[in-house]
């Protein structure tokens, strides 16, 4: 199960699946306004001459990372006009960020996780959107099934 909301102008949801190689967190990314992309994970810490946010993913709490986050669509270059840079993004529409994790039990909440999402969306010909920095998402997890209901 997933809240989605909204912020930065990308519709965003989060949810953890459970599968036969093991947990995965799910975060759906999509720019509300047409012709605008989210940044790509490949995208430096610092941006490109300091334009741009990159996409990460991260989780706390019950939850820890086994590995690196993956996105299913395909990158593509952006010039923003103007400002003279190329900058990795995604193809336009949604984007699955995904995480594999594992399960900490024990801990003062063995039941709650939090994910921290940082991301932003920029186009070429109508700049870029204010980025969002580590938006936590509460995770309340489901022992049994081991999936969660997410709460941003």
């Amino acid at each position: 199960m997933a809240t989605p909301f909204s912020d930065g102008g990308v519709a965003v949801s989060v949810r953890v699946e459970s599968r036969a190689d093991g947990l995965r967190v799910l975060a759906d990314l999509r720019p509300e306004r047409a012709g605008f992309h989210v940044y790509s994970l490949a995208l430096p810490d610092g941006g490109v001459d300091g334009i741009g946010i990159p996409t990460r993913i991260r989780a706390e709490g019950a939850l820890r990372p086994t590995g690196p986050a993956t996105a299913d669509a395909r990158e593509r270059v952006l010039r923003p006009e103007g400002l003279g840079v190329r900058l990795p993004v995604y193809q336009d529409g949604r984007v699955t960020l995904e995480l594999p994790v594992r399960r900490v039990e024990g801990g003062t909440h063995p039941d709650r996780a939090w994910v921290f999402l940082t991301y932003g969306a920029c186009s070429e010909r109508e700049g870029c959107l204010l980025p969002v920095r580590d938006r936590a998402v509460a995770l309340t997890l489901r022992p049994a099934a081991r999936q969660a209901v997410a709460r941003a």
